[in-house]
Formats: C-alpha cells, structure tokens, sequence
C-alpha cells in the first residue's frame, strides 16, 4: 500500500508539461544567405542555424523547426501572418511594420561597401555621396543595408541600385566587372574569399557603414490575432537562453568553430 501511494505522490507532484508533447514551432530562415544560413540538401544549414539549434535544444518545451526559404518570401509571410518568425533580420520597427516584436539579438553584423581597385583609385571618404553616379549591388530583400540617405539616393536615380538573390551572385558581378561597388556583411565576404582561395580578388574594402544586430523577427499580425498561443512563453525564454549563451561565450565558440573548419 505504501508503494502504490509512493507512486501515486510521484505523479502528483510531477508538473503536467514533463507528459506533454512538446510545442510544434517553425521559424523561418533565409535560404542564400552564406554563410550564416542557407538551403543544402533540403535542409537549413550555416553559422546562425547552428546558433539557433544549441539555443532551442535548450527550451525542451518546444520542437522547433528551421525552414530555409527565400527571403522576400518569408517578408510577404510574416506581413500577411502566415508564419511565426523570420530570422536573421535587423531592426525593421520603423519601416516593416509588419515585422515586431523582436527577440534579444544573437549576433551582430558589419555592412561594408566592396569596390573594384578601378572605383577605389578615388578617395571616398563618405558614404554615400562619394559614390554618386556609381551601381551599387545588394541582396534582394535587405532593405537595411546602406541606409536612408543611400535610399534616397537611389530614388533619385543619384545611385543606381542592382539587387540579386545571393551574396555569391554579388561576388560574381563584381569579379567580373559587371558592376562597381555591392554592399556586403564583412564576415560573409571574408568567409566567400576564403572558401574560393583561387579566386583574383580586384576588389577591396572601399567604407564601413556599421555594426547592426540580428534578431529573430515575429509576425505581428500572427501574434494580434493569438495564431500561436505559446508566442510570449517562447518569446521570453528564448531570450533568456540566449542571454545565458552570450554571458558565457557559447554563441562565439559556435560562431568561431564554423569560421576555422
């Protein structure tokens, strides 16, 4: 009798969730973004990907999946409410209004222009004006990069923007003298050199334009009309693992182990 009540005390005190399947989540991911997340053999892979996976092995209350797709898509997703997150984005709050809250950030970026050695014979200390009546290149999708006044430089036909799909494509244009200067993440450029060690590099780090975070990004009309119920527990720990993994230095050691294989 009093192993049977041994038993029953046990389950008593064990909380409900310990039973419970846990919480199906998908966030969504950018499929050609090298090397930190992209599309390989059906499957999400690179630097952030790696990030996000030790962080969510650690909310064993949530099964997430990580979805490469293509990054204007998951844009129209989350502006229509059709998905729960996109990562990685910067801070949109003041133009995708569509795309909020936004989570602790798990890394920080630096943009950069790339400019032929032909662009860089001429001194251009300031960015964008400097780079009048140049074609810059981005990515499809970054709206970030580069800023509003080089936004509204393009408007005004002073700059000619050309964007593509991918960071390589990018890379391609400018080796082949296609175009004069594109916008890249500085560690994204690094670690496409140094995956194509036979490549003639002409081209050259002309400005630094800044540092800016990457967040995972929630549909905020999702979330206005409860489509995902756990939103706020997840949201909140989250957060709180990545904090943990920041304090202690695990996010870098993941970032570092995939930079030096």
């Amino acid at each position: 009798m009093k192993k049977v009540f041994r038993i029953f005390f046990f389950v008593f005190l064990v909380p409900y969730s310990a039973f419970a399947e846990p919480i199906q989540v998908t966030i969504y991911v950018d499929d050609a973004y090298h090397p930190y997340s992209f599309q390989k053999n059906g499957k999400a892979q690179g630097i952030y990907v790696n990030v996000l996976k030790a962080a969510f092995s650690k909310m064993k209350r949530y099964s997430v999946k990580l979805e490469a797709i293509p990054w204007n898509r998951g844009k129209e997703m989350m502006e229509h409410g059709k998905g729960f997150a996109l990562t990685p984005a910067y801070f949109h709050g003041h133009d995708w209004p569509y795309l909020y809250p936004y989570s602790l950030p798990y890394y920080n970026e630096t943009v950069v222009v790339v400019c032929s050695k032909t662009v860089m014979q001429k001194t251009r200390n300031s960015w964008p004006l400097d780079y009048l009546g140049l074609t810059i290149g981005s990515v499809a999708g970054f709206d970030g990069w580069g800023g509003q006044s080089f936004r509204q430089l393009v408007s005004t036909n002073e700059i000619k923007l050309h964007e593509v799909q991918s960071s390589e494509a990018l890379i391609g244009m400018i080796l082949k003298n296609r175009i004069d200067c594109i916008l890249m993440e500085k560690g994204a450029l690094h670690y496409i050199i140094k995956s194509s060690p036979d490549v003639d590099t002409n081209f050259g780090i002309s400005a630094e334009l800044g540092i800016d975070p990457v967040y995972i990004g929630y549909s905020e009309k999702a979330l206005k009309v409860n489509k995902y119920p756990f939103s706020h527990e997840f949201r909140k720990e989250f957060d709180s693992v990545i904090y943990r993994m920041k304090k202690s230095g695990e996010i870098e050691r993941i970032m570092n182990a995939y930079r030096y294989n």
